[in-house]
């Protein structure tokens, strides 16, 4: 049998204090059964740790070398206490975040810095991944939560939005209408759109559909656009896009970002995660996210998401 922690909180009180009777006043039990629990420690030992006297308590070598383990093993106790209570309120341990191109050169160091000084003991690791995987990696649990544009999910996964973030015309520098200081989207509508298929980027794919649409027309899609090509395509003058303006810190080489005429179109990002047992931080994440858009000043969506995670 091992010793209880209990008990050597009762020794090192006594120990302390050199008294059963003030060591009782401070550990809120009885002297007698403090008197017992120590017996029972000693016992349990095999070893003799205070020599009991009228007027004193003293330690023995062995109970003065016991002290300064149990005060050792005491504080990490309590240290091991304190960090269980720090990751079932979401204030520490890891939380796995993964996230689309769209978040990767604004929004989501902002927020890493954010969670950063808002939550220090939180360790955040984060992946890259197409939009079509969140659901798999969420139901999988091979994340916690996902940045990715709105779009539909099954039942189980939620959503709420962190910003919208306004989209740019995206074109080859030759392109004539590079060096325009802002387009109508209606004067893309003979181009060729180099949009990544619904299957890899399904939000994005339908924001880019929607604002064509809401210019009155349906865009031409370069079949072959996927990934990275996409980007060769524009940059070749063979098509443009419509991407996040936050893009423009790092475009590929031979790509302009032309402001649209207002009201321009926009993409709104979610961060979605699992509603059955999400990981504890997703709330406080989510109180972050509304923090930086306010400090921010992003433009956040009207929509009002339903539920939060418990």
């Amino acid at each position: 049998m091992e010793p209880e922690l209990r008990q050597m909180r009762y020794f090192v009180a006594v120990a302390e204090r050199r008294s059963f009777t003030r060591a009782a006043e401070d550990v809120y039990v009885a002297q007698q059964a403090l008197s017992q629990q120590i017996k029972a420690l000693e016992d349990t030992l095999g070893v003799r740790l205070l020599e009991r006297t009228s007027r004193r308590v003293e330690l023995t070598p062995a109970g003065a070398a016991y002290l300064a383990d149990c005060k050792r093993l005491l504080a990490a106790a309590a240290r091991a206490g304190r960090h269980a209570r720090a990751v079932a309120a979401g204030e520490a341990g890891t939380l796995r975040i993964a996230y689309t191109l769209t978040a990767v050169y604004e929004t989501l160091p902002a927020l890493l810095a954010h969670l950063a000084e808002r939550l220090p003991k939180l360790k955040v690791e984060t992946r890259e991944i197409f939009a079509g995987d969140v659901c798999r990696m969420l139901r999988d649990e091979r994340c916690d939560l996902a940045l990715a544009p709105r779009t539909g999910y099954p039942k189980g996964i939620d959503r709420r939005t962190v910003r919208r973030e306004e989209l740019r015309a995206a074109v080859g520098d030759g392109h004539p209408l590079a060096a325009a200081p802002v387009v109508d989207l209606v004067q893309l509508k003979g181009e060729k759109f180099q949009l990544w298929p619904r299957d890899m980027a399904p939000g994005y794919y339908d924001a880019v559909i929607a604002a064509c649409r809401g210019a009155g027309f349906a865009p031409s899609l370069d079949e072959t656009a996927s990934g990275s090509n996409a980007w060769a395509g524009i940059a070749a003058g063979r098509g443009v896009n419509l991407v996040v303006a936050s893009l423009a810190h790092q475009l590929p080489r031979g790509i302009t970002l032309v402001p649209l005429a207002e009201p321009g179109p926009g993409l709104c990002l979610d961060a979605v995660w699992r509603t059955e047992h999400p990981h504890p931080a997703v709330p406080r994440f989510l109180k972050g996210c509304a923090e930086l858009t306010r400090l921010r000043g992003w433009p956040a969506d009207d929509e009002r998401l339903s539920a939060r995670p418990a």
